[in-house]
């Protein structure tokens, strides 16, 4: 098992390689999305962009088509912005989410 920790909620979670940032916190009881965004979102699909974290470290799998669409702008000003529903656990990793 690998493990996620999240600065902002001060936890660390266990999550298995090959699963989504957002299923791990999911399974984890914390909360990805900001505000009313915990009931409107796209259930995963990468289409809100709603999901927005910062990776403050560990390896990742590279953006993909989706990613770059949604968080174009975004990612003007924060490089390392990914969406949880597309980034798969590879690493042991430090999450910053609500950016």
């Amino acid at each position: 098992m690998l493990e996620i920790y999240f600065t902002k909620q001060k936890r660390t979670i266990e999550a298995k390689e090959g699963e989504t940032i957002r299923e791990a916190a999911i399974k984890g009881k914390i909360s990805i999305y900001p505000h009313v965004f915990k009931i409107l979102n796209c259930r995963g699909r990468g289409h809100c962009h709603s999901c927005a974290i910062e990776i403050v470290s560990g390896t990742t799998n590279p953006k993909n088509e989706i990613e770059n669409q949604q968080l174009t702008k975004k990612l003007i000003k924060k490089p390392n912005l990914r969406l949880a529903c597309q980034v798969r656990v590879s690493d042991n990793m430090v999450i910053k989410t609500h950016v």
